[in-house]
């Protein structure tokens, strides 16, 4: 697994993407979030998964536009 986020990294990352005006606090709630986002990751058992397992998320209107 990769090496653990770093409060430093997070405020690139965040400064990449235009956050440059979060503060203090913030950073540390992102990083939090973000390290306990790769915890939870990390104990997925993605070894036997195939592009056929990844959910679809496919929206039809004509099927709910009633006809």
């Amino acid at each position: 697994m990769a090496s653990e986020v770093t409060l430093e990294e997070m405020r690139r990352m965040a400064a990449d993407i235009g956050l440059a005006r979060l503060t203090e606090e913030h950073l540390q709630q992102l990083l939090r979030a973000t390290r306990a986002a790769h915890q939870r990751r990390a104990a997925l058992p993605t070894g036997s998964l195939t592009p056929a397992d990844e959910p679809a998320h496919v929206y039809f209107a004509e099927r709910h536009a009633g006809r």
